[in-house]
């Protein structure tokens, strides 16, 4: 259809495209074809309405094509101002993965990588028998082995574990955009990789390597954080779901009790962030009230479109009521937010449900909307063949990434204030990567990462 579409509009606008220009419009078509479930023919339809194309000459032909097909694009963000196209994320159309494995709940790996430093470990161990059946091989370092086999990113999610003596990367600052607020948190780099698919997972675009890294030698990161906490000498938050999910594969690794018992009797905020209902080590815990719980939060329509193989919004809320009547305290992430027609009765939704199943205040609630690095969406686009949360409203922001325009941003996040705080009127809600004209719309305009921390870690 492509050649026939190109053929179509040089001769009903009568004008040639050059290879740049064709990739341009292409993409174009193709994106407001995706997201409006319209055939090309439509778009020529209201291309034909704009007497300015008629009139244009040469060149200048194209460039009002172009400008009349962004704002079909984005419509909204087209009322209301004007877009400047170095803005707008124009790439070449590639096919999908031709290999490109799903996730498939429960996880069963189809072989278990472990380092011979890892050799004998209790992971390796705990491996061993619960997956009886499942290949074991012994590698000597990980690096090696993906230096030495070569993967795409269609295989992502092939069912891999490698068990690893970390070395190096044991905590770290989260990143935050520059020029942005942070809300310095820090990481505990327990784990990369999760067995959930999310569509907009940042990892796709991070990651080089198919599969989950998992740490076995937890003591030397206990270890490594004494060090650390030594140094920095005050109170912070701290927690493993950056890079992994906290609980998704907690029945077979055990980490969660170690960590309950390690952090339990420190001066740390230390978080669980999950989309998972694996919570038995946690209800065989003793709760501590600086150990938190938290979950990601989105309608049940993105959760089966959007991030496959995760449990549902109301097993999620279950799991989440069942840890906080044990003890714990718990908390919720709207991260990301996705912008999409209707968005303010499913997201609404979500948050009375929230509320009707739990009772507040809980320890925070972020708020995020859908953003990325723009090669996120050309990955993503090749896995996702059914996904257009990347046909929304996305343009390039400041920090390179794409991103909602601000007023939608702002928008977003001044209704999801109004709805929680309908209900809560004490539950600290902060932005995630956000600048300091976006924090204006909260009801604690921040204007300093230090002011969201201490806002955060205050009784």
């Amino acid at each position: 259809m492509t050649e026939e579409l190109k053929q179509q509009l040089e001769t009903k606008f009568r004008f040639r495209l050059n290879k740049n220009q064709w990739k341009d419009i292409k993409r174009l078509f193709y994106e407001i074809r995706r997201r409006d479930n319209i055939g090309y023919e439509d778009i020529i339809k209201e291309l034909k309405k704009n007497a300015s194309i008629q009139k244009a000459e040469g060149k200048n032909k194209f460039f009002v094509i172009k400008r009349d097909l962004i704002n079909m694009r984005f419509p909204l963000t087209s009322k209301n101002e004007i877009i400047d196209t170095k803005r707008v994320f124009l790439t070449e159309i590639k096919e999908p993965y031709p290999e490109n494995y799903k996730c498939s709940p429960p996880f069963t790996p189809e072989t278990v990588y472990v380092e011979e430093n890892a050799k004998g470990s209790y992971l390796e161990k705990r491996f061993r028998d619960k997956f009886p059946d499942t290949n074991i091989e012994i590698i000597d370092y990980y690096s090696n082995y993906i230096k030495s086999h070569k993967f795409s990113p269609g295989e992502l999610k092939k069912p891999l574990i490698f068990i690893v003596k970390e070395n190096w990367d044991f905590i770290k600052p989260c990143p935050c955009t520059k020029g942005h607020l942070g809300c310095n948190y820090w990481i505990f780099n327990l784990g990369m990789g999760c067995p959930f698919d999310c569509s907009y997972c940042f990892l796709q675009a991070y990651s080089n390597f198919p599969g989950i890294i998992l740490p076995s030698n937890l003591n030397d990161f206990f270890n490594k954080f004494d060090n650390f906490y030594k140094k920095i000498n005050r109170k912070i938050r701290i927690g493993t779901g950056e890079f992994c999910d906290s609980l998704a594969l907690d029945d077979i690794t055990g980490y969660s009790p170690r960590l309950i018992d390690f952090f339990n009797d420190k001066n740390v905020y230390f978080e669980f962030k999950t989309k998972s209902g694996n919570i038995n080590n946690i209800l065989s815990s003793k709760p501590s009230p600086n150990i938190i719980i938290s979950w990601s939060l989105n309608p049940q329509i993105m959760v089966e479109k959007e991030e496959m193989c995760s449990v549902s919004l109301e097993r999620r809320l279950e799991a989440a009521k069942k840890v906080r009547d044990k003890g714990f305290p718990v908390a919720f992430h709207f991260d990301p937010i996705i912008h999409t027609s209707g968005w303010e009765n499913l997201y609404k939704n979500v948050v009375d449900m929230l509320y009707q199943e739990i009772k507040p205040p809980f320890m925070w609630i972020s708020l995020g909307t859908l953003r990325g690095p723009r090669q996120l969406k050309n990955v993503a686009e090749r896995r996702f063949k059914d996904s257009n949360i990347f046909y929304g409203e996305l343009l390039i922001g400041k920090d390179k990434k794409l991103r909602y325009p601000e007023f939608i941003r702002k928008q977003i996040y001044k209704n999801m204030v109004k709805w929680i705080r309908t209900h809560d009127a004490k539950t600290p809600v902060y932005l995630c990567m956000e600048d300091e004209d976006t924090w204006s719309v909260m009801d604690k305009p921040f204007t300093s990462s230090m002011e969201i921390e201490k806002y955060l870690i205050s009784p």
